[in-house]
């Protein structure tokens, strides 16, 4: 969940960007849009993890495999969370060279954190 909300986040910081003329580019919009998707995926699978979680053998069975999905699932939204990191710090200096490092290294504090979660 906080993912998802982070990625409408991202997604209106993105275009608040482009509407101020800043550059962003293409390989940005694809992260985002991908870990929007992804984080939909991850609600459809708790959501049938929860359905699935009362019924005794076969909710085992079904919790067993869709835990092996969300993990493989998590993974690959932590690399592509630690790939926005990079992809928006490499627009900002584009955009911006003279743009503080800070922002930079908080975005991706928050990144390692949503990692975490």
């Amino acid at each position: 969940m906080l993912l998802f909300i982070y990625i409408i986040y991202v997604i209106s910081s993105i275009s608040k960007m482009k509407r101020e003329g800043q550059r962003v580019s293409i390989f940005t919009y694809l992260i985002v849009y991908g870990l929007l998707i992804l984080s939909l995926f991850m609600f459809y699978f708790r959501f049938l993890a929860f359905l699935f979680s009362p019924l005794p053998f076969f909710g085992f069975l079904a919790d067993l495999a869709i835990g092996g999905m969300m993990l493989s699932l998590k993974m690959v939204i932590a690399l592509a969370l630690l790939l926005l990191s990079l992809s928006l710090y490499l627009d900002s200096k584009k955009s911006d060279p003279d743009a503080p490092l800070v922002d930079h290294w908080i975005r991706l504090g928050v990144h390692i954190l949503l990692i975490i979660i």
